[in-house]
């Protein structure tokens, strides 16, 4: 197995404003999709969003609003971009995570020169030209990030999201491939009954018992399990309520819980797993999402976006779009997400005791952390019904192969 070391020093405002940005959208996000599986990434909405805000102009009221809705508050832009060119810069290193950013910018236009230099420098992100009015426009930019997100995210620009008045687009997209540092092994794989809403329905329990990162949790009336990954410092954290509890419950005090926190507290046990087998696919327009979090000017026309083009022309944030998708099985897990802007722990050894039991058995809360730089994905998982959340249940054989590889 190969080990790979990462001497980043960890940007704690950083990642505590990812955290808390992240739960914030989750509550909207749950209440627009009551009943459906749930699974995003809010590093790449966040970044998205951080690249539009490179554009902004300084001082500005939506300087401010966008500052405080993302929470980058107290920080300064310059050290915003300084943290996310870290954090790409080190991502670099592991093979199991890609994430890339693109900027289209409407043909004959001219990107102002600093905006340009940090998205390039900070964000990874050169300009590319395109005729927005041209009916090749959304499926160019389509195939580049199906082609970033292993054919994962398709066809995240619609119909509707481009128009002849479009200027530019940023789109950041996210692929992480990993494989558990613990397996499960397929041949202890059973159907078993799924407690959501309605009546249960039947999922693929994938079994193991070992030792995880364990947590009760009697505040929230919840367990934790955290899995590690096998490389790159990044896990899935679960969070179950108990069975006289609630997700709604749980998630209703998602904001008090501290992932890092979490993990902290955690300790090394043997636990009896079982947690179904899914993937789940998910999509959403998150205009009205930022404007709940109080982001309200860049979507109208007194929004101040005057750093990002040459010229003097009038711009405004039209629709942001995100869609992501997410398979567990027994090898790893496997994720993408892509995010378009268009704008017109400490542990303790445990003594020798009988197994804690795991059982995902109901509707569950979710997180793929990077332990250095925080939130990569979350969601939540409530339902096996294909017609109601465009999910599976079953691992195709091609998505199993490919995840060995």
């Amino acid at each position: 197995m190969q080990v790979l070391a990462f001497f980043t020093m960890k940007d704690v405002k950083f990642t505590q404003g990812l955290e808390h940005f992240a739960l914030c959208l989750h509550d909207h996000l749950c209440r627009a999709n009551p009943g459906l599986n749930i699974i995003y990434s809010p590093l790449s909405i966040q970044t998205s969003a951080a690249m539009l805000r490179m554009g902004t102009s300084e001082g500005s009221a939506t300087a401010k609003e966008m500052d405080e809705g993302l929470r980058f508050d107290g920080r300064d832009v310059q050290e915003v971009a300084e943290s996310f060119g870290v954090l790409l810069k080190s991502y670099e290193q592991c093979q199991d995570l890609k994430m890339v950013n693109g900027l289209y910018v409407m043909k004959g236009l001219q990107v102002d020169e600093q905006f340009g230099h940090i998205l390039e420098q900070k964000f990874c992100s050169k300009p590319m030209e395109i005729d927005f009015s041209s009916e090749q426009a959304a499926s160019i930019i389509n195939h580049w990030v199906e082609s970033q997100t292993n054919n994962l995210i398709k066809d995240i620009i619609g119909s509707k999201v481009l128009a002849k008045d479009s200027r530019l687009c940023l789109v950041s997209a996210i692929h992480f491939q990993g494989k558990w540092a613990i397996r499960f092994n397929a041949k202890d794989t059973r159907e078993e009954e799924f407690f959501g809403s309605g009546k249960p329905t039947r999922v693929r329990m994938m079994h193991v018992c070992e030792n995880f990162f364990f947590a009760v949790l009697p505040k929230f009336d919840a367990t934790a399990l955290r899995m590690n990954y096998s490389a790159c410092n990044m896990a899935m954290i679960v969070i179950l309520p108990d069975k006289k509890s609630s997700l709604t419950s749980l998630e209703k005090q998602l904001t008090d819980i501290s992932l890092e926190a979490l993990s902290s507290v955690m300790n090394l046990e043997k636990v009896d797993v079982k947690i179904p087998s899914f993937t789940a696919e998910f999509q959403q327009e998150l205009s009205q999402a930022f404007i709940l979090m109080g982001m309200n000017r860049m979507f109208s026309g007194q929004a101040e976006l005057g750093r990002i083009l040459k010229s003097q022309e009038s711009l405004f944030v039209s629709k942001i779009v995100h869609k992501s998708f997410i398979e567990v099985n027994e090898v790893g897990t496997e994720a993408a997400a892509a995010t378009a802007v268009a704008a017109t722990f400490r542990s303790m050894p445990a003594p020798q005791c009988p197994p804690k039991a795991f059982r995902a058995n109901r509707p569950f809360f979710y997180a793929i952390i990077d332990n250095t730089h925080g939130l990569l994905f979350a969601g939540h998982f409530v339902t096996a019904r294909v017609e109601n959340s465009k999910h599976v249940t079953h691992v195709p054989k091609e998505t199993d192969a490919r995840m060995k590889e």
